[in-house]
């Protein structure tokens, strides 16, 4: 029976580059402009780092709420008390599929498991700011900060 040590190790390593990626602050701006459009300048009080982010984040109400806020109507239903994980993963890909059907280029969506499960936040991070640049680039306010 073969070992699982070294697909074991390999995903720690994986982790760790990505952990390595993660830039606060790419994440700070991220969330004074989500903060922004969604009126709410305490939503992220207390949050900092990947873990902090994806367990604020993992519901998906606020992404669901950010794109009702940038583009009315776009999610029409969606779990907005989500509890159970199938409404969680069910909010991020409505998430996902609003910001492609937005015009956010494919290169920088993220997978519901690179949020759901925290196994990417830099890519989540990358799709909220890409998300950010094309809401500003069409009037939403308030405009990302781009570094």
């Amino acid at each position: 029976m073969a070992s699982s040590a070294p697909e074991k190790d390999n995903t720690l390593e994986v982790k760790s580059a990505i952990a390595k990626k993660y830039d606060s602050v790419v994440e700070k701006n991220v969330l004074t402009w989500i903060s922004g459009v969604l009126k709410n300048p305490d939503l992220f009080n207390g949050v900092s780092g990947a873990d902090a982010l994806q367990e604020k984040l993992k519901s998906g109400v606020i992404l669901c709420n950010l794109m009702n806020a940038i583009k009315p109507g776009c999610i029409k239903k969606f779990n907005s008390n989500a509890k159970m994980p199938f409404q969680q993963m069910e909010n991020i890909g409505l998430f996902n599929e609003a910001m492609r059907n937005y015009g956010v280029q494919s290169d920088y969506l993220f997978v519901t498991t690179d949020l759901f499960e925290g196994k990417n936040m830099v890519q989540v991070l990358i799709g909220l700011r890409a998300l950010g640049s094309k809401a500003s680039s069409v009037g939403i306010k308030p405009a990302i900060v781009e570094n």
